[in-house]
This record gives C-alpha cells, structure tokens and sequence, in this order.
C-alpha cells in the first residue's frame, strides 16, 4: 500500500484527490496529460494553473504520479508519452481535412451547425482514429437532414466512416445534452466548432451542468467560425423539402431508422443502454453501437475503486460522475 497521503496538509488534500481523479480518467486511454490540461479538466474551482501545478510536483514526489517530459500520468509509461507526441502532430495535420469536412456537411439542407468531437477533438489522431462530427440541425428537419448525410455516405463514401463519421445529432430548439456524465460533459467541452458560431454558443449556454465537472472550463473561439446560412442550392432544397409533406417525411424517417436499429442491435443491449447508444428521438438522434459512454464509464468507476483500495487516500466518488 503507498502512504503517499502522508504530510499533506488538509486543505491541499481535496486538491490532490481531484487531480488523481483526472489523471485516471484519461488513463483510460493511455493518455499522460500537461499541468494545464489537468487544471483544465479539473472537477474542482476556486483553485489556480499554479496551485495545480504545485500539486503536480507534490504528487511525484511523493510517489503517486509520474512526470516524463512535461507529461504526468499515473503508470510510468514512456511510450504513452511517446504515443501521445505522435497522435498530437498527427491530429494537427488532420485539421484542415475535418474543416473542409464540416463545411461540405454544412452544405447540406437542415444542417445549422458543425463540430467535430471525438480523437481529433482531443487533439490526437492515429491510424485507428475516424473523423467524427456532431451535427446541429434546424427544428423539426433533424431526420431528413440525417438521412441525407447517411445517403451520401453510403452511396459516395462506400459507407465509410473514416472521414465522415456523423453520428450524434440535435436540432437548435433542444441543445442540451440529456445524458450528463463525466464522459459527455468531456466530449461536450472538446467539441471543435467548423461551422455555425452562434448555434456552437448556444450549445455551451444551454449546458449549464458542464461547469459542475469543469469548473475551469473555456469555451472555444468561434471568431474564425462561419455564421450559418441557408443560400443558393441549399435554399432552394430546403424550399423544396419544406413545400412536400417535411413532416410526414421526418416522422418516417425517424420511424424506419430506429426499426433498423432495432432489427440488427436491439438484442445486444439492454432496454436503457440501447436508449441511450441508439438515441432515437424527434429533437436527437445518436448511433453509437460501441456505446463507449457506458464501457468508459465503468472502467473509470474500477479505477477509482482500484486506485483507493492501493492507496490510503479514499478519491471521493459520487455517483453523479459516473452515471450513464
């Protein structure tokens, strides 16, 4: 057992344990992080870059964590580190090909809003890694907005998900993100915005719940981001769709959708986590069949259970920071 709580002073002990806190969390995916990233994905306020910092210091002295380099991390794992180095340059270089992505996506009728989440939104690539994009639509044209996305991906893209991956979508009248969590509010504060700046803002305004896991969390700039508008084809297709039945059409696409769903992954699932891997409503639609959200977020509740068992520090956990 490591007695590495030993001598730290009462008011820096909450401090300590937030900052392991964060380190397991993005352990998970091998990932050592900076000082600044820890404060700021830090689940505590009131507390400063320099006071984590010094916390940082204080933890690998004692033993707790490890520095290689400018990277912390709970394992002493050189590769992650390496790993991590080469996954960041890559993802740099992806950045142009996911603007002029989100851009042809933001040429689609309906389509208000464009940001791309995932590995990329984290500011790592690799070969394994897709281009993934959450998608803002107008009220009530979600479905068929979706639809048109899917079509072209299977028809022009041989259905592949490298470059394109749409796979979470909401409309402007319903941006808040039902499911809070630590791994939603995580992807909700990297998204990277390409396109609709205001409808980006009035995503972060709406999820208010955000700052309780990140207290220090900065929403991005959207200076360089495009504003939304509807003009030359795309008007003119959103004056057609709108003059025939839109919607009839929504609600059956919406219907023949979540039956197909259902047909090829409905007995893999339990009723809950199918809700939320395959989120199916008029305002939301969500295909995630991997349902990371639910695996990340037990192997991050062991690890916390792991991590207090071998240590004689207890790292607070709440049921609300892991909840699926």
């Amino acid at each position: 057992m490591t007695n590495w709580s030993v001598q730290i002073p009462e008011n820096q002990l909450l401090l300590h344990q937030h900052v392991i806190r964060t380190l397991l969390y993005y352990d998970i995916f091998n990932y050592p992080l900076k000082s600044s990233e820890v404060f700021r994905f830090l689940g505590m306020n009131s507390v400063t870059e320099s006071d984590v910092a010094f916390a940082l210091t204080n933890l690998e002295q004692k033993g707790a964590i490890y520095k290689i380099s400018e990277y912390y991390c709970i394992k002493p794992a050189e590769d992650d580190v390496h790993r991590r180095i080469k996954g960041n340059k890559t993802a740099e270089s992806f950045l142009d090909l996911a603007r002029r992505q989100a851009l042809f996506i933001a040429s689609f009728p309906f389509v208000r809003g464009v940001l791309v989440s995932g590995s990329l939104s984290k500011g790592y690539m690799d070969e394994k890694s897709d281009l993934d994009f959450f998608i803002i639509t107008a009220p009530r044209r979600l479905w068929i907005a979706r639809t048109l996305l899917v079509m072209y991906k299977r028809l022009f893209l041989f259905n592949s998900h490298k470059f394109f991956c749409v796979n979470y979508f909401v409309d402007e009248d319903h941006p808040e993100i039902e499911e809070k969590n630590l791994f939603t509010a995580t992807e909700l504060a990297t998204v990277i915005p390409f396109y609709g700046s205001q409808q980006y803002q009035q995503l972060i305004g709406s999820n208010v719940w955000l700052t309780q896991y990140f207290p220090n969390f900065k929403p991005r700039s959207t200076t360089q981001v495009p504003t939304s508008a509807s003009t030359g084809i795309k008007k003119v297709m959103e004056g057609i769709i709108n003059a025939f039945l839109p919607s009839r059409v929504e609600q059956h696409l919406r219907k023949v959708t979540l039956q197909r769903w259902q047909r090829i992954y409905k007995q893999h699932y339990s009723s809950a986590d199918f809700d939320i891997a395959f989120k199916s409503e008029a305002y939301a639609s969500k295909n995630h069949p991997k349902n990371y959200q639910h695996k990340i977020l037990e192997i991050y509740a062991d690890r916390l259970r792991s991590f207090e068992l071998n240590s004689v520090m207890s790292i607070p956990h709440t049921q609300e920071m892991t909840k699926v």
